[in-house]
């Protein structure tokens, strides 16, 4: 990537600032776009305000979204088909009055809207964040909480052996989610990191259960205010082989590497339906479509994977009638017999799965990580419950 694609605009008064919004023309619009999400937070919020009253803003994203899609990928479609047998009746596609838009422009205006658009008081939370984090080129992020202290040390140590020495100008973020101080100074001490604390007191009760993980895309979009090229979000469960460089190439090309596969539940039987009436979509319109696992993600610093993934995204954390419409911890389990439509909800993943399918519809598999069909694929294992307990003990 060419250095010069991140260089910021630089302005000498808010009253530039402000008239410089309001510039017409596609390059000009994407570039400061690009700006307004890493300037002073009273400054970004007035820049967005009046960029997105252009009309301008609809067509950009669209061209993004058209070239986005035309870049080579080595990923092959997969066709999708849901066996309805045990899936209620009325959601089957032959029943279903609705599907996908294949209008790029029409999916673009539908995220776009102000129901999924941050607004004042949300910039301000996600900017507190930001301004915790250092600027890097590339930031790995991750939520720890007391119960998965054992298993973050693991995570830790593959990044020691695996990324670290491959990959330069970057920032670890850990977001204490309930360490103990013990923990925290053991973490703070050991990890190479940089360990911030979740404001739980600006943000709904809801979020407080943190297997809801409603944090995690308000986590990731304060990293991406920050970085200047990818944010890399893990798990904890989440090791590392030595093809890392590889999966951050495809992501820098790309634009988004996300974790989908086919053995997946399909969208509607792990979504409650409140969540897709938040988008205004029809369940069974992504019948044929699975979701993706949100444990491990790639996104590039560009103002299309910004404004329509991550703000979405975002948006929809903050609010629990689209995240958690109506939902308890007993909506997790999805490990039941017989399958049937809402009959469980992952809060981040089913959110990630609606904006990105609605985003790329049948095309989404470009952006698919390769070897993403199985836990062990081709850039990292998954390992839940995997732990290192006393690795944090152990000079660094």
């Amino acid at each position: 990537m060419d250095d010069g694609n991140w260089t910021r605009v630089s302005l000498q008064s808010p009253s530039r600032l402000v008239k410089l919004c309001v510039v017409s023309g596609a390059v000009i619009l994407v570039s400061f776009l690009a700006y307004c999400y890493t300037s002073l937070p009273y400054f970004r919020t007035k820049c967005l305000q009046e960029v997105e009253k252009s009309q301008n803003l609809v067509t950009t994203m669209t061209a993004a979204l058209i070239k986005m899609l035309q870049e080579s990928t080595d990923m092959k479609p997969h066709n999708v088909t849901a066996d309805c047998k045990n899936i209620w009746k009325n959601c089957r596609p032959e029943n279903c009055s609705k599907s996908i838009s294949q209008n790029a422009e029409k999916r673009i205006q539908d995220l776009l809207s102000p129901k999924l658009t941050l607004n004042d008081q949300d910039r301000q939370l996600i900017s507190y964040l930001a301004y915790l984090i250092p600027a890097s080129d590339v930031i790995f992020t991750t939520g720890a909480s007391s119960s998965h202290y054992d298993e973050m040390q693991a995570m830790v140590q593959s990044l020691y052996r695996v990324v670290y020495p491959r990959v330069q100008n970057k920032t670890f973020v850990v977001l204490d989610l309930g360490l103990t101080l013990t923990q925290r100074l053991k973490t703070t001490k050991s990890c190479r990191c940089l360990v911030i604390t979740f404001p739980f007191s600006k943000v709904p009760s809801y979020f407080r259960e943190l297997s809801f993980c409603a944090w995690k895309p308000v986590l990731i979009m304060a990293c991406m205010m920050r970085a200047r090229r990818l944010v890399v979000y893990q798990d904890t469960s989440i090791y590392w082989k030595d093809t890392i460089a590889e999966l951050l190439d495809r992501g820098d090309k790309l634009g988004l590497q996300i974790w989908g596969g086919k053995d997946m539940h399909n969208i509607p039987v792990t979504t409650l339906k409140g969540t897709f009436d938040y988008f205004g979509e029809e369940p069974c319109a992504y019948l044929n479509y699975t979701s993706l696992q949100a444990g491990i993600n790639v996104f590039k610093q560009t103002p299309f994977v910004v404004r329509t993934i991550l703000e979405p995204w975002a948006k929809c954390a903050l609010e629990p009638n689209c995240i958690c419409p109506g939902c308890t911890i007993n909506h997790l389990y999805c490990f039941k017999p017989k399958k049937e439509i809402h009959m469980c909800h992952r809060f981040d993943q089913s959110v990630l799965s609606i904006i990105t399918t609605k985003l790329f519809s049948y095309e989404r598999y470009r952006f698919h990580m390769p070897g993403s069909d199985l836990n062990d694929g081709r850039y990292v294992n998954i390992n839940r419950g995997q732990k290192s307990p006393t690795y944090f003990n152990k000079a660094h």
